[in-house]
Protein backbone atom coordinates (compact mmCIF):
# COMPACT_ATOMS: atom_id res chain seq x y z
CA UNK A 1 0.00 0.00 0.00
CA UNK A 2 1.48 3.19 -1.09
CA UNK A 3 0.92 6.18 1.07
CA UNK A 4 -0.36 9.38 -0.66
CA UNK A 5 -0.59 12.86 1.85
CA UNK A 6 -2.64 15.69 0.36
CA UNK A 7 -4.06 18.63 1.43
CA UNK A 8 -6.98 19.98 -0.43
CA UNK A 9 -8.14 23.19 -0.29
CA UNK A 10 -11.69 25.29 -0.54
CA UNK A 11 -13.66 25.93 -3.48
CA UNK A 12 -13.44 29.58 -2.72
CA UNK A 13 -10.10 31.19 -2.89
CA UNK A 14 -8.12 32.77 -0.55
CA UNK A 15 -7.28 36.12 -1.38
CA UNK A 16 -4.43 36.06 1.23
CA UNK A 17 -0.68 34.34 0.25
CA UNK A 18 2.68 34.68 1.40
CA UNK A 19 5.54 34.81 -1.53
CA UNK A 20 8.94 35.09 -1.38
CA UNK A 21 10.78 36.41 -4.16
CA UNK A 22 14.05 37.38 -5.94
CA UNK A 23 13.38 40.53 -7.39
CA UNK A 24 12.47 44.45 -7.74
CA UNK A 25 9.11 44.21 -8.79
CA UNK A 26 6.04 41.92 -8.58
CA UNK A 27 3.20 42.12 -11.32
CA UNK A 28 -0.38 40.18 -11.61
CA UNK A 29 -3.00 40.04 -13.72
CA UNK A 30 -6.49 37.77 -13.78
CA UNK A 31 -7.32 35.63 -16.22
CA UNK A 32 -5.56 37.10 -19.39
CA UNK A 33 -1.86 37.98 -19.94
CA UNK A 34 -1.61 41.70 -20.69
CA UNK A 35 1.84 40.50 -21.22
CA UNK A 36 5.33 41.18 -19.61
CA UNK A 37 5.47 44.32 -17.54
CA UNK A 38 2.12 45.79 -18.17
CA UNK A 39 0.31 43.86 -15.48
CA UNK A 40 -0.87 45.34 -12.17
CA UNK A 41 1.99 46.03 -9.89
CA UNK A 42 1.80 44.94 -6.69
CA UNK A 43 4.95 45.98 -5.36
CA UNK A 44 7.96 47.40 -5.96
CA UNK A 45 11.23 47.51 -3.27
CA UNK A 46 15.39 47.74 -2.96
CA UNK A 47 17.27 44.71 -3.15
CA UNK A 48 16.81 41.22 -3.80
CA UNK A 49 14.76 39.58 -1.29
CA UNK A 50 11.38 40.25 0.08
CA UNK A 51 8.37 37.94 1.76
CA UNK A 52 5.15 39.81 0.24
CA UNK A 53 2.17 38.77 2.16
CA UNK A 54 -0.75 40.44 0.80
CA UNK A 55 -4.41 40.64 0.17
CA UNK A 56 -6.00 40.71 -3.44
CA UNK A 57 -8.93 42.53 -4.21
CA UNK A 58 -11.46 39.83 -6.14
CA UNK A 59 -14.65 41.69 -5.91
CA UNK A 60 -14.97 42.66 -9.25
CA UNK A 61 -14.48 39.69 -10.97
CA UNK A 62 -17.59 37.07 -11.42
CA UNK A 63 -18.62 34.26 -10.38
CA UNK A 64 -17.06 31.03 -11.54
CA UNK A 65 -13.61 29.60 -12.32
CA UNK A 66 -10.70 32.42 -12.65
CA UNK A 67 -6.91 32.48 -12.87
CA UNK A 68 -4.33 34.56 -10.85
CA UNK A 69 -1.16 35.05 -13.26
CA UNK A 70 2.08 36.14 -10.88
CA UNK A 71 5.25 37.05 -12.14
CA UNK A 72 8.42 39.42 -10.94
CA UNK A 73 10.72 41.34 -12.42
CA UNK A 74 14.50 43.03 -11.94
CA UNK A 75 16.15 45.41 -14.27
CA UNK A 76 17.33 42.88 -16.46
CA UNK A 77 15.45 39.29 -16.27
CA UNK A 78 11.71 38.58 -16.15
CA UNK A 79 10.59 35.39 -14.05
CA UNK A 80 8.42 32.70 -15.41
CA UNK A 81 4.84 33.39 -14.74
CA UNK A 82 2.99 31.44 -11.61
CA UNK A 83 -0.83 30.41 -12.26
CA UNK A 84 -2.90 29.73 -9.36
CA UNK A 85 -6.56 28.72 -10.31
CA UNK A 86 -9.33 29.66 -8.06
CA UNK A 87 -12.96 29.63 -7.74
CA UNK A 88 -15.82 32.49 -6.94
CA UNK A 89 -18.66 31.17 -5.48
CA UNK A 90 -22.20 32.90 -5.40
CA UNK A 91 -21.86 31.91 -1.93
CA UNK A 92 -19.46 30.18 0.77
CA UNK A 93 -20.35 26.93 -0.29
CA UNK A 94 -19.86 23.64 1.71
CA UNK A 95 -17.80 20.91 0.13
CA UNK A 96 -19.90 17.77 0.88
CA UNK A 97 -18.10 15.26 -1.13
CA UNK A 98 -14.61 14.62 -2.26
CA UNK A 99 -14.02 11.47 -4.96
CA UNK A 100 -11.14 10.39 -6.67
CA UNK A 101 -9.78 7.99 -9.72
CA UNK A 102 -6.62 6.22 -10.40
CA UNK A 103 -5.33 7.02 -14.09
CA UNK A 104 -8.84 8.34 -15.46
CA UNK A 105 -10.90 11.03 -13.92
CA UNK A 106 -14.11 9.03 -12.81
CA UNK A 107 -17.02 10.44 -14.26
CA UNK A 108 -18.49 13.15 -11.90
CA UNK A 109 -20.14 12.17 -9.03
CA UNK A 110 -19.17 8.57 -9.78
CA UNK A 111 -15.49 8.24 -8.59
CA UNK A 112 -14.29 6.75 -5.27
CA UNK A 113 -15.92 8.68 -2.48
CA UNK A 114 -13.78 9.61 0.53
CA UNK A 115 -14.88 9.99 4.11
CA UNK A 116 -14.58 13.73 5.53
CA UNK A 117 -16.02 16.59 7.76
CA UNK A 118 -18.24 18.76 4.93
CA UNK A 119 -16.98 21.97 5.70
CA UNK A 120 -15.47 25.07 3.23
CA UNK A 121 -12.52 24.50 4.02
CA UNK A 122 -10.64 20.56 4.23
CA UNK A 123 -7.32 19.33 5.36
CA UNK A 124 -6.87 15.54 4.63
CA UNK A 125 -5.04 13.26 5.51
CA UNK A 126 -5.96 9.54 4.16
CA UNK A 127 -4.12 6.33 3.23
CA UNK A 128 -4.95 5.34 -0.64
CA UNK A 129 -5.18 1.88 -1.34
CA UNK A 130 -2.63 1.12 -4.47
CA UNK A 131 -3.34 -2.71 -4.54
CA UNK A 132 -4.58 -3.86 -8.12
CA UNK A 133 -2.73 -1.12 -10.03
CA UNK A 134 0.45 -2.53 -12.40
CA UNK A 135 4.02 -1.41 -12.13
CA UNK A 136 4.77 1.68 -13.84
CA UNK A 137 3.68 5.73 -13.89
CA UNK A 138 0.12 6.37 -12.61
CA UNK A 139 -1.54 9.21 -11.75
CA UNK A 140 -4.62 10.48 -9.33
CA UNK A 141 -7.72 12.54 -9.65
CA UNK A 142 -9.06 13.82 -7.23
CA UNK A 143 -11.83 16.60 -6.69
CA UNK A 144 -13.93 18.08 -4.79
CA UNK A 145 -17.72 18.79 -4.98
CA UNK A 146 -20.77 21.22 -3.14
CA UNK A 147 -24.47 20.72 -3.84
CA UNK A 148 -24.24 23.17 -6.70
CA UNK A 149 -20.40 23.48 -8.29
CA UNK A 150 -17.67 20.92 -8.64
CA UNK A 151 -13.31 22.00 -8.04
CA UNK A 152 -10.93 21.49 -10.90
CA UNK A 153 -9.85 17.65 -11.04
CA UNK A 154 -6.42 18.12 -9.20
CA UNK A 155 -3.83 15.50 -10.27
CA UNK A 156 -0.80 13.85 -9.11
CA UNK A 157 1.27 11.49 -11.04
CA UNK A 158 3.55 8.81 -8.99
CA UNK A 159 5.23 5.36 -9.72
CA UNK A 160 4.70 2.42 -8.46
CA UNK A 161 8.17 0.00 -8.87
CA UNK A 162 8.53 -3.87 -8.95
CA UNK A 163 8.58 -5.45 -5.94
CA UNK A 164 12.42 -5.23 -6.39
CA UNK A 165 13.99 -2.49 -7.76
CA UNK A 166 17.27 -0.93 -8.70
CA UNK A 167 18.30 3.03 -9.59
CA UNK A 168 20.77 2.40 -12.49
CA UNK A 169 21.48 5.80 -13.12
CA UNK A 170 20.88 9.45 -13.52
CA UNK A 171 21.20 11.84 -16.17
CA UNK A 172 20.52 15.54 -16.53
CA UNK A 173 20.10 18.30 -19.11
CA UNK A 174 20.20 22.18 -19.51
CA UNK A 175 17.18 23.62 -21.45
CA UNK A 176 16.30 21.58 -24.97
CA UNK A 177 15.53 17.72 -23.35
CA UNK A 178 17.12 15.84 -26.29
CA UNK A 179 15.63 12.61 -25.52
CA UNK A 180 15.54 10.23 -23.21
CA UNK A 181 18.60 8.37 -22.79
CA UNK A 182 20.36 10.83 -24.76
CA UNK A 183 21.46 13.54 -21.63
CA UNK A 184 24.42 13.94 -19.72
CA UNK A 185 25.05 10.36 -18.00
CA UNK A 186 25.98 9.87 -14.35
CA UNK A 187 26.44 6.41 -12.84
CA UNK A 188 24.93 5.94 -9.41
CA UNK A 189 27.32 5.54 -6.89
CA UNK A 190 25.01 3.30 -4.75
CA UNK A 191 22.45 1.08 -6.48
CA UNK A 192 18.83 0.30 -4.43
CA UNK A 193 15.55 1.11 -4.39
CA UNK A 194 15.81 4.66 -3.36
CA UNK A 195 18.97 7.40 -3.96
CA UNK A 196 19.84 10.34 -2.00
CA UNK A 197 22.18 12.52 -4.33
CA UNK A 198 24.04 15.82 -4.02
CA UNK A 199 26.24 16.82 -6.43
CA UNK A 200 27.68 20.05 -8.41
CA UNK A 201 26.79 20.53 -11.94
CA UNK A 202 28.90 22.59 -13.98
CA UNK A 203 27.02 25.51 -15.84
CA UNK A 204 30.04 26.68 -17.61
CA UNK A 205 28.99 28.03 -21.17
CA UNK A 206 25.14 29.11 -20.23
CA UNK A 207 24.74 32.80 -20.99
CA UNK A 208 23.24 34.71 -18.62
CA UNK A 209 19.79 34.28 -18.01
CA UNK A 210 16.80 32.20 -17.16
CA UNK A 211 17.86 28.38 -18.15
CA UNK A 212 16.17 24.71 -17.26
CA UNK A 213 17.38 22.01 -15.32
CA UNK A 214 16.03 18.54 -16.00
CA UNK A 215 16.74 15.53 -14.12
CA UNK A 216 15.19 11.64 -14.41
CA UNK A 217 16.33 8.61 -13.08
CA UNK A 218 16.94 4.94 -14.74
CA UNK A 219 15.03 1.98 -12.63
CA UNK A 220 15.03 -1.44 -13.58
CA UNK A 221 15.82 -0.57 -17.34
CA UNK A 222 13.02 2.16 -17.09
CA UNK A 223 13.36 6.35 -17.04
CA UNK A 224 11.15 7.90 -14.72
CA UNK A 225 9.73 11.42 -15.49
CA UNK A 226 11.73 14.18 -15.25
CA UNK A 227 11.99 16.88 -13.44
CA UNK A 228 12.30 20.33 -14.30
CA UNK A 229 13.29 23.52 -12.34
CA UNK A 230 14.03 26.89 -13.57
CA UNK A 231 17.63 28.99 -12.49
CA UNK A 232 19.17 32.13 -13.42
CA UNK A 233 22.80 32.40 -14.18
CA UNK A 234 24.32 36.02 -13.30
CA UNK A 235 27.37 37.16 -14.12
CA UNK A 236 30.49 36.62 -12.63
CA UNK A 237 30.68 39.48 -11.06
CA UNK A 238 26.92 39.44 -9.83
CA UNK A 239 27.74 35.80 -7.84
CA UNK A 240 30.27 38.05 -5.85
CA UNK A 241 30.52 39.20 -2.76
CA UNK A 242 31.47 43.06 -3.27
CA UNK A 243 31.06 45.49 0.24
CA UNK A 244 30.38 44.43 3.55
CA UNK A 245 29.20 46.88 6.04
CA UNK A 246 28.44 47.31 9.80
CA UNK A 247 26.20 49.40 11.92
CA UNK A 248 25.21 50.04 15.56
CA UNK A 249 21.72 49.38 17.02
CA UNK A 250 19.87 51.71 14.50
CA UNK A 251 19.68 50.02 10.58
CA UNK A 252 20.78 53.11 8.75
CA UNK A 253 19.74 51.49 5.20
CA UNK A 254 21.39 49.19 2.70
CA UNK A 255 24.32 51.42 1.63
CA UNK A 256 24.88 53.18 4.70
CA UNK A 257 26.28 51.54 7.04
CA UNK A 258 30.27 51.70 7.62
CA UNK A 259 32.37 49.67 5.28
CA UNK A 260 34.88 46.84 5.93
CA UNK A 261 37.45 46.13 3.37
CA UNK A 262 37.41 43.10 1.85
CA UNK A 263 38.87 40.82 -1.58
CA UNK A 264 35.64 40.49 -3.36
CA UNK A 265 34.80 36.84 -4.36
CA UNK A 266 32.11 34.54 -4.09
CA UNK A 267 33.30 33.47 -0.29
CA UNK A 268 34.59 36.10 1.76
CA UNK A 269 36.02 35.42 5.57
CA UNK A 270 36.92 38.54 7.91
CA UNK A 271 38.73 39.36 10.66
CA UNK A 272 38.20 43.54 11.53
CA UNK A 273 37.76 45.67 14.58
CA UNK A 274 34.02 47.71 14.95
CA UNK A 275 34.33 51.35 15.16
CA UNK A 276 32.57 51.63 18.62
CA UNK A 277 33.70 55.88 18.51
CA UNK A 278 30.63 57.02 19.89
CA UNK A 279 28.78 54.50 21.45
CA UNK A 280 27.26 55.54 25.11
CA UNK A 281 28.12 53.38 27.92
CA UNK A 282 25.66 50.07 28.18
CA UNK A 283 24.44 47.53 25.59
CA UNK A 284 24.37 47.50 22.10
CA UNK A 285 23.41 45.45 18.88
CA UNK A 286 25.76 45.14 15.99
CA UNK A 287 24.16 44.35 12.57
CA UNK A 288 26.18 43.21 9.62
CA UNK A 289 25.41 42.33 5.93
CA UNK A 290 26.91 41.85 2.56
CA UNK A 291 26.55 42.92 -1.40
CA UNK A 292 26.37 40.45 -3.81
CA UNK A 293 26.88 41.84 -7.30
CA UNK A 294 25.83 45.50 -7.89
CA UNK A 295 22.57 45.24 -6.56
CA UNK A 296 21.88 42.93 -4.24
CA UNK A 297 21.88 42.75 -0.31
CA UNK A 298 21.83 40.04 2.52
CA UNK A 299 19.53 40.05 5.06
CA UNK A 300 21.19 41.51 8.32
CA UNK A 301 22.95 39.24 10.81
CA UNK A 302 22.93 40.74 13.91
CA UNK A 303 25.26 40.13 17.47
CA UNK A 304 22.98 41.03 20.02
CA UNK A 305 24.33 41.94 23.77
CA UNK A 306 27.43 43.48 23.28
CA UNK A 307 28.78 45.17 26.31
CA UNK A 308 30.49 48.73 26.03
CA UNK A 309 31.85 50.34 29.40
CA UNK A 310 33.26 53.26 27.67
CA UNK A 311 34.94 54.45 25.08
CA UNK A 312 37.91 55.47 26.99
CA UNK A 313 38.02 52.10 28.93
CA UNK A 314 37.95 50.54 26.20
CA UNK A 315 40.42 52.54 24.04
CA UNK A 316 43.32 51.90 26.92
CA UNK A 317 42.40 48.47 26.84
CA UNK A 318 42.79 47.80 23.65
CA UNK A 319 46.07 50.32 23.31
CA UNK A 320 47.36 47.88 25.87
CA UNK A 321 47.43 45.02 23.69
CA UNK A 322 48.95 46.39 20.61
CA UNK A 323 52.55 46.71 19.83
CA UNK A 324 54.29 49.17 17.03
CA UNK A 325 56.89 48.56 14.87
CA UNK A 326 60.43 50.16 16.15
CA UNK A 327 62.35 52.05 13.61
CA UNK A 328 66.16 52.39 14.20
CA UNK A 329 68.28 53.98 11.13
CA UNK A 330 71.78 53.77 13.37
CA UNK A 331 71.76 57.49 13.88
CA UNK A 332 68.04 57.47 15.13
CA UNK A 333 65.48 55.15 16.98
CA UNK A 334 61.83 55.63 16.56
CA UNK A 335 59.30 53.93 19.04
CA UNK A 336 55.55 55.04 19.05
CA UNK A 337 53.60 54.62 22.79
CA UNK A 338 49.88 53.74 22.77
CA UNK A 339 49.23 53.90 26.01
CA UNK A 340 51.22 55.17 29.54
CA UNK A 341 51.76 51.35 30.46
CA UNK A 342 55.08 50.03 31.41
CA UNK A 343 57.04 48.06 28.14
CA UNK A 344 59.94 46.03 27.81
CA UNK A 345 63.30 47.85 25.96
CA UNK A 346 66.08 46.41 24.48
CA UNK A 347 68.62 48.53 22.20
CA UNK A 348 71.69 48.12 20.81
CA UNK A 349 73.06 51.50 22.24
CA UNK A 350 73.64 53.45 25.53
CA UNK A 351 70.88 56.33 26.10
CA UNK A 352 72.08 59.03 28.76
CA UNK A 353 69.62 60.27 31.77
CA UNK A 354 69.01 63.44 29.31
CA UNK A 355 67.83 61.51 26.60
CA UNK A 356 64.46 60.02 28.12
CA UNK A 357 64.02 62.17 31.14
CA UNK A 358 61.44 64.43 30.20
CA UNK A 359 59.26 62.03 28.37
CA UNK A 360 59.26 58.91 30.28
CA UNK A 361 59.91 56.56 33.42
CA UNK A 362 62.50 54.10 33.23
CA UNK A 363 63.35 51.17 35.84
CA UNK A 364 65.88 48.09 36.12
CA UNK A 365 65.34 44.39 36.95
CA UNK A 366 65.72 44.01 40.37
CA UNK A 367 64.78 40.68 41.87
CA UNK A 368 61.87 37.95 41.90
CA UNK A 369 59.86 37.02 45.24
CA UNK A 370 57.49 34.21 45.61
CA UNK A 371 54.52 33.99 47.74
CA UNK A 372 52.88 31.05 49.03
CA UNK A 373 49.50 32.40 50.23
CA UNK A 374 47.65 29.17 51.15
CA UNK A 375 50.63 27.68 53.06
CA UNK A 376 50.92 24.35 51.04
CA UNK A 377 54.26 24.44 49.93
CA UNK A 378 53.43 25.56 46.85
CA UNK A 379 54.25 28.75 45.55
CA UNK A 380 51.21 30.72 44.53
CA UNK A 381 52.26 34.06 43.14
CA UNK A 382 54.99 35.24 41.41
CA UNK A 383 56.22 39.47 41.75
CA UNK A 384 58.99 40.94 39.39
CA UNK A 385 60.54 43.81 41.06
CA UNK A 386 62.13 46.74 39.19
CA UNK A 387 63.36 49.92 40.82
CA UNK A 388 62.95 53.42 39.24
CA UNK A 389 66.18 54.92 37.50
CA UNK A 390 67.02 57.98 38.99
CA UNK A 391 69.95 60.42 37.45
CA UNK A 392 72.61 59.38 39.72
CA UNK A 393 72.54 56.20 37.91
CA UNK A 394 74.25 56.66 34.66
CA UNK A 395 73.07 55.69 31.30
CA UNK A 396 71.68 52.63 30.08
CA UNK A 397 73.88 50.08 28.62
CA UNK A 398 73.07 48.94 25.36
CA UNK A 399 72.24 45.31 24.84
CA UNK A 400 70.42 45.10 28.30
CA UNK A 401 66.87 45.04 29.36
CA UNK A 402 65.03 47.54 30.75
CA UNK A 403 61.78 48.72 31.42
CA UNK A 404 60.18 52.03 30.10
CA UNK A 405 56.91 53.86 30.28
CA UNK A 406 55.59 57.03 28.46
CA UNK A 407 54.79 59.89 30.10
CA UNK A 408 52.33 60.53 27.03
CA UNK A 409 50.48 58.83 24.28
CA UNK A 410 53.12 60.19 21.24
CA UNK A 411 56.02 58.35 18.91
CA UNK A 412 58.87 60.08 19.74
CA UNK A 413 62.34 59.50 18.56
CA UNK A 414 66.03 59.07 19.75
CA UNK A 415 68.99 60.49 18.04
CA UNK A 416 72.04 58.10 18.40
CA UNK A 417 75.70 58.82 18.29
CA UNK A 418 76.33 56.12 15.67
CA UNK A 419 80.09 55.42 17.13
CA UNK A 420 78.20 54.53 19.93
CA UNK A 421 76.10 51.98 18.39
CA UNK A 422 77.51 47.93 19.28
CA UNK A 423 76.84 44.68 17.57
CA UNK A 424 72.95 43.85 17.98
CA UNK A 425 73.46 40.56 20.23
CA UNK A 426 70.61 39.40 22.21
CA UNK A 427 71.95 38.59 25.42
CA UNK A 428 70.43 36.44 28.29
CA UNK A 429 70.50 38.02 32.00
CA UNK A 430 69.27 35.66 35.21
CA UNK A 431 68.28 36.32 38.33
CA UNK A 432 67.06 33.66 40.82
CA UNK A 433 65.23 32.29 43.59
CA UNK A 434 65.36 29.25 45.92
CA UNK A 435 63.19 27.48 43.66
CA UNK A 436 63.82 29.09 39.84
CA UNK A 437 65.64 30.84 37.82
CA UNK A 438 64.32 33.71 35.80
CA UNK A 439 65.65 34.27 32.40
CA UNK A 440 65.58 37.61 30.22
CA UNK A 441 66.53 37.25 26.95
CA UNK A 442 66.61 40.80 24.04
CA UNK A 443 65.73 39.76 20.74
CA UNK A 444 66.28 42.10 17.63
CA UNK A 445 64.14 39.79 15.47
CA UNK A 446 59.91 39.15 15.38
CA UNK A 447 59.36 36.29 18.17
CA UNK A 448 56.76 33.83 17.21
CA UNK A 449 55.37 30.65 18.63
CA UNK A 450 55.67 32.23 22.50
CA UNK A 451 52.62 30.09 23.70
CA UNK A 452 54.04 26.63 22.72
CA UNK A 453 57.16 27.94 24.47
CA UNK A 454 55.96 29.38 27.52
CA UNK A 455 57.49 32.38 27.03
CA UNK A 456 56.35 35.65 28.97
CA UNK A 457 55.99 38.79 27.57
CA UNK A 458 55.21 42.28 28.91
CA UNK A 459 52.25 43.63 28.20
CA UNK A 460 49.34 45.99 29.86
CA UNK A 461 51.86 46.06 33.39
CA UNK A 462 52.02 42.40 33.84
CA UNK A 463 54.34 39.39 32.14
CA UNK A 464 52.10 37.12 30.66
CA UNK A 465 51.97 33.97 28.06
CA UNK A 466 50.24 34.83 25.18
CA UNK A 467 46.42 32.42 25.09
CA UNK A 468 47.56 31.75 21.71
CA UNK A 469 50.79 31.50 18.67
CA UNK A 470 49.58 33.90 16.56
CA UNK A 471 50.66 36.95 18.38
CA UNK A 472 54.21 38.03 17.62
CA UNK A 473 56.86 40.54 19.67
CA UNK A 474 58.13 43.22 17.63
CA UNK A 475 62.36 43.81 17.74
CA UNK A 476 63.63 45.67 20.49
CA UNK A 477 62.02 44.03 23.06
CA UNK A 478 62.81 41.22 25.79
CA UNK A 479 61.34 37.97 26.65
CA UNK A 480 61.52 36.26 29.87
CA UNK A 481 62.16 31.58 30.28
CA UNK A 482 61.68 30.26 33.50
CA UNK A 483 63.26 26.81 34.90
CA UNK A 484 61.40 25.47 37.95
CA UNK A 485 64.27 24.33 40.55
CA UNK A 486 63.15 23.33 43.59
CA UNK A 487 59.85 21.49 41.85
CA UNK A 488 57.78 24.12 43.87
CA UNK A 489 56.14 25.80 40.83
CA UNK A 490 53.97 23.06 39.97
CA UNK A 491 53.44 25.08 37.17
CA UNK A 492 54.82 28.28 35.43
CA UNK A 493 51.69 30.46 36.12
CA UNK A 494 50.46 32.24 33.31
CA UNK A 495 50.52 35.80 34.76
CA UNK A 496 53.65 37.29 36.72
CA UNK A 497 52.97 40.10 38.60
CA UNK A 498 55.05 43.86 38.26
CA UNK A 499 56.32 45.69 40.75
CA UNK A 500 58.09 48.81 40.75
CA UNK A 501 60.16 50.20 43.54
CA UNK A 502 60.38 54.03 43.61
CA UNK A 503 56.98 55.08 41.64
CA UNK A 504 55.43 58.48 42.72
CA UNK A 505 56.68 60.17 45.90
CA UNK A 506 57.06 58.92 49.28
CA UNK A 507 55.94 61.45 51.54
CA UNK A 508 55.97 59.49 55.03
CA UNK A 509 57.07 55.83 56.66
CA UNK A 510 54.23 53.30 55.78
CA UNK A 511 53.36 50.74 58.03
CA UNK A 512 55.23 47.51 58.02
CA UNK A 513 53.86 44.21 57.32
CA UNK A 514 55.79 40.82 58.51
CA UNK A 515 54.41 37.92 55.72
CA UNK A 516 55.43 35.78 58.65
CA UNK A 517 55.94 35.45 61.71
CA UNK A 518 59.68 36.58 63.40
CA UNK A 519 60.04 32.76 65.03
CA UNK A 520 58.91 31.03 62.46
CA UNK A 521 60.56 32.36 59.13
CA UNK A 522 63.62 31.91 56.77
CA UNK A 523 65.08 34.68 54.27
CA UNK A 524 68.28 34.39 52.29
CA UNK A 525 70.55 37.37 52.46
CA UNK A 526 68.59 38.69 49.66
CA UNK A 527 65.69 39.05 51.73
CA UNK A 528 63.72 36.64 49.94
CA UNK A 529 61.65 34.35 51.63
CA UNK A 530 62.17 30.62 51.68
CA UNK A 531 59.23 28.61 51.83
CA UNK A 532 57.56 26.83 54.66
CA UNK A 533 58.34 23.51 53.33
CA UNK A 534 61.89 23.96 53.36
CA UNK A 535 61.90 25.44 56.59
CA UNK A 536 60.19 22.18 58.08
CA UNK A 537 63.55 20.48 56.13
CA UNK A 538 61.26 18.80 53.95
CA UNK A 539 63.11 19.70 50.87
CA UNK A 540 66.90 20.25 51.85
CA UNK A 541 68.53 23.90 52.14
CA UNK A 542 71.28 24.52 49.78
CA UNK A 543 74.43 25.64 51.01
CA UNK A 544 74.59 28.82 52.16
CA UNK A 545 73.69 31.79 54.19
CA UNK A 546 70.22 32.07 55.91
CA UNK A 547 68.59 34.36 58.51
CA UNK A 548 66.65 32.16 60.34
CA UNK A 549 64.10 33.61 63.43
CA UNK A 550 66.39 36.66 63.19
CA UNK A 551 69.76 34.73 63.26
CA UNK A 552 72.38 33.89 61.10
CA UNK A 553 72.30 30.46 59.50
CA UNK A 554 74.98 28.68 57.48
CA UNK A 555 74.42 25.28 55.49
CA UNK A 556 77.79 23.80 54.41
Amino acid sequence: MTRINHIFLALALSAVFALQVWAQQVEYFWDTDPGVGKGQLLQTFTGTAATITTELDVSTLSVGIHQLGLRVLNDTYFSATYYRMFYIPAEEEQMTRLEYGWDKAPVLGEGTPLAFTPGTTVNLSENLSTEGLSEGIHTLHLRALSTNHHSQTYTRTFYIPATSHVVQAIEYFFDEDPGVGNATRMAATTKGDSLNLAFNVDTEGLTEGVHRFGIRTLTDGTWSATKVRQFLVRSQAENHVTRLEYFWDVDPGAGEGYVVDITPGREVTVDFMADMYGLSEGTHKLGLRAQTGSKGWSTVNYVDDISFEGWDQLQDYLNSLRDTEDIFTGSSYTRQFLNKEWHALYVPFPLSHSKWVDHFDVARINAFYQYDDDDDGVIDRQVLEAIMVRPGNGSLKANYPYLIRSKTTDTFSFEIDPSKVVPEEENSYSCSTMEARYTFTGNYGHLRDMKSACIYRLRAGTLTIPDTDDEVLPPYRWYLTIDDLGNQLDQAASRIELNVVGEGEVSDISEISNLRSQTSSLFDLQGRLIPNSQLKHETPLRKGFYIKNGKKLIVK
